[in-house]
């Protein structure tokens, strides 16, 4: 079930169990990330255009998804973080899109299971 969640995800499921050593523990990490704030926190930066919070959220989704092995959603978290921390702001807001979708896709899929 953990094993085809990550691939549902396009996730490292070996670099999970490697982390956290077996999927109950990954279970419980999976929900830890519903109850996180930084995607809702992220989206709120950037319809109000602050982009030092959008930053700082940003950074925070992008270190969760590393952590719990959310290739396809890490991926993007960083690409935002990066112009972010470039101030292209205009770019990071190109980039969101990609990030909601992909955090929708990993929400979903944790409902799925949870």
């Amino acid at each position: 079930m953990i094993e085809e969640f990550y691939k549902n995800i396009n996730g490292n499921y070996s670099e999970a169990v490697n982390r956290m050593q077996n999927d109950e523990r990954i279970k419980k990490f999976l929900g830890y990330f519903l109850a996180d704030t930084s995607y809702s926190e992220l989206e709120n930066a950037m319809e109000s255009k602050d982009a030092d919070s959008a930053f700082r959220a940003a950074h925070t989704l992008k270190g969760v998804c590393k952590n719990m092995a959310f290739t396809a959603l890490s991926i993007v978290a960083e690409a935002i973080t990066e112009e972010l921390r470039a101030h292209n702001f205009e770019k990071a807001e190109e980039i969101f899109p990609n990030v909601k979708k992909e955090y929708d896709i990993v929400i979903t899929e944790i409902n799925k299971i949870m």
